[in-house]
């Protein structure tokens, strides 16, 4: 998997770096990162949704900027959860009520275990 950090030369930075994707994608089902080819941190500061795959062209893109790593790791999650179990988002890129307690359920211990492996390093931009 080729993974690509957009550079982000003015605040914020992105919320996770280029070597928290390992950690996260290592601590998922298999099933959930199927036919991910490229992961791309993005350095858009605007956009609907912090985690997005698609599957047209297997690239799977994160635009943490100005969120928390916490914020972050949950919306890859879900995201992930999402694509492994065949749910599709609504419109306006929202999940279904029906399956927003079932991603719940199984992001819940992956965001206890995961969260503690990412880095700490504090990166700092010019203002």
């Amino acid at each position: 998997m080729k993974i690509i950090e957009d550079k982000a030369t003015i605040y914020p930075p992105h919320a996770i770096c280029k070597a928290d994707v390992p950690t996260i994608f290592t601590g998922v089902p298999d099933s959930w990162t199927e036919g991910i080819q490229t992961v791309r941190l993005s350095a858009a500061m605007q956009h609907p949704r912090v985690a997005y795959f698609n599957p047209f062209d297997g690239s799977f893109t994160i635009t943490s900027r100005g969120q928390t790593k916490e914020q972050t790791l949950r919306r890859i999650l879900t995201e992930l959860a999402a694509h492994g179990l065949g749910i599709q988002f609504g419109l306006g890129h929202r999940l279904q009520k029906r399956d927003v307690s079932r991603i719940r359920r199984v992001v819940a211990p992956l965001m206890k275990e995961i969260l503690p492996l990412l880095s700490q390093k504090k990166v700092w931009l010019d203002r």
